[in-house]
């Protein structure tokens, strides 16, 4: 029927009317065609369903150098216990995300960019929260209220998947509600907003209806020891850290924990009339039992300074010191070589090496 209907309108066109048409419609439809295939390049790349995550490094800094991986996903379901994806005890309890830490405060002043893991949109954000160092009272406060998080951004990647930035800094944030960004794209820096003790980004994934570990792809209720397959980008210099030293330096005084956590110890030379001569170290991630030995050698090659610690309880973070008075007697002129060993059962041994001028 519709044939016939379709064939007694076409003896009614002119002829040579479809020719005209479709000349006539033609480069429309080349435009239309052009305008959809552009929507499409500049549309969010969602993550396809079954399909992995491949995250960037979401901190414009270098692992190892000026920036470390102090937490990492609590796999440990039960209350009070926490545990990363390798069973060891870098983690805190229920914590769903992984913290990359800097130096000290300093780099808050510097600005350290926090960029996108994954192309996205924004999905929430907030902003205003103050980068202070709390007080036991102001960590309770911030909890009470629920803003733990701090200033951050939620990005949705598609399909059920995010990822969360947490303590930004203030008035840092370079996005809004609704932008599009790219992986690799500026979002905000480190700061000290909400539930933390020191400037670190807390990096979380939600994924398959639930908390990831970008290192295993396994949901945190899953446990330890466990693996899926890594979400991060081939190529990213992301490995397990068990422990790392951070902080290095010299003085010539006993440091001062305030000027060491903002930056501000470590001395460029020291004079042969220093009142003191001391070496001093900052470590993430000490468990109770590692053995730390501290030693110094003078220009000829002797022993300086030597300290021998026992570590006795678990810390995410440590200072650790060893010096001596020198009583108005001279320095001896040139280098002195400070070295700092770690070692932990199971592990082969960690070491950094400082050298400091006396002149």
């Amino acid at each position: 029927m519709f044939y016939k209907v379709f064939s007694i309108m076409s003896k009614k066109i002119p002829a040579g009317f479809f020719a005209c048409f479709l000349a006539y419609i033609k480069p429309m439809f080349k435009a239309f065609l052009t305008i959809l295939l552009l929507l499409a390049f500049l549309a969010p790349n969602p993550a396809k369903a079954g399909e992995s995550p491949q995250f960037i490094f979401p901190v414009a800094c270098t692992l190892g150098e000026d920036c470390w991986t102090i937490h990492y996903v609590d796999t440990d379901p039960s209350e009070g216990a926490a545990k990363d994806f390798k069973c060891g005890p870098r983690s805190n309890d229920d914590l769903k995300g992984t913290a990359f830490a800097v130096r000290s405060f300093a780099e808050i002043h510097e600005g350290i960019n926090v960029l996108a893991a994954k192309k996205g949109k924004v999905a929430r954000l907030r902003d205003g929260e103050a980068d202070i160092t709390k007080t036991q009272a102001d960590l309770e406060a911030v909890t009470a209220q629920q803003r733990e998080c701090g200033n951050a951004v939620l990005l949705d990647h598609g399909s059920g998947l995010q990822t969360l930035y947490c303590h930004l800094k203030k008035d840092s944030l370079t996005v809004k509600r609704g932008d599009t960004v790219n992986a690799g794209q500026k979002i905000g820096q480190i700061g000290l907003s909400g539930l933390t003790e020191f400037p670190h980004l807390h990096f979380g994934v939600v994924w398959e209806g639930g908390v990831v570990d970008p290192y295993t792809g396994m949901l945190n209720t899953d446990g330890c020891g466990q693996m899926k397959q890594s979400l991060w980008a081939i190529g990213q210099p992301m490995h397990y850290e068990p422990v790392a030293f951070f902080d290095i330096g010299f003085l010539d005084k006993v440091p001062d924990y305030e000027a060491l956590i903002n930056g501000k110890a470590a001395a460029e030379t020291l004079s042969t009339d220093s009142p003191s001569f001391v070496f001093w170290i900052g470590l993430y991630g000490v468990v109770e039992g590692d053995d730390i030995k501290l030693e110094v050698h003078d220009p000829k090659g002797n022993i300086f300074l030597r300290r021998h610690i026992k570590q006795d309880k678990t810390n995410i973070r440590q200072f650790y010191y060893t010096g001596r008075k020198l009583d108005n007697r001279a320095l001896a002129p040139g280098t002195y070589t400070a070295t700092a060993t770690l070692k932990r059962e199971g592990l082969e041994n960690i070491s950094t090496e400082k050298t400091i001028t006396v002149n």
